[in-house]
């Protein structure tokens, strides 16, 4: 997880958007803590870029689907945080929390690129935390290191399905959206 950005006893959701905005970086929100997001890797980078356009040619002619990148916010109720995923999907029309903190509540897809830094914080922790959003009903881990995502699928309430596929000829079910995502296109001009 991040380290702490600001040493300041506890912000209000108020200064939080408004130091973000003032700083021109990403920072998480979490219940009254801001963490300076790290930038990514080249690697990381390329995945992402790569995610996001292959993402949004699939979903083409599936105009119920919507993708957004890493700059989105995500809200969590249940727990007041604002926090940054590298991907996710929302069905229909993106629902806000607040207008002005442009955050989503109802992302059906969530996708994190792992470092070594945040990995087990993705696996663990913020996987927890995303499944307090009803609409949320599939998470991809995607490694920088090598070619190789794991998905986790909601079977039903509390029950999710964990996958793993590896190589660069892998293809990953979507489940969510009625897509494939072949891993080959994942890693396009990746080196490991």
């Amino acid at each position: 997880m991040p380290a702490f950005a600001e040493a300041k006893k506890t912000w209000t959701v108020a200064e939080y958007l408004t130091y973000e905005q003032q700083q021109g970086e990403r920072y998480e929100y979490r219940n009254g803590n801001i963490i300076l997001m790290a930038g990514g890797s080249i690697n990381h980078n390329r995945i992402a870029q790569n995610l996001s356009k292959y993402l949004d040619n699939a979903l083409e002619d599936k105009p119920e689907f919507q993708v957004f990148g890493s700059d989105q916010k995500i809200y969590l109720p249940k727990f007041n945080f604002y926090v940054y995923a590298d991907a996710l999907v929302v069905a229909e029309t993106p629902l806000l929390a607040k207008e002005e903190a442009q955050a989503i509540t109802n992302p059906i897809l969530i996708v994190e690129i792992l470092s070594k830094t945040t990995e087990q914080y993705d696996r663990k922790q913020k996987f927890l935390e995303y499944r307090s959003l009803p609409s949320f009903k599939e998470y991809v881990l995607v490694r920088q290191d090598k070619p190789e995502v794991l998905t986790f699928y909601k079977v039903k309430s509390n029950l999710w399905q964990e996958e793993e596929f590896a190589g660069l000829e892998g293809v990953v079910p979507l489940r969510s959206l009625g897509i494939e995502l072949r891993l080959g296109d994942v890693y396009r001009r990746v080196e490991f």
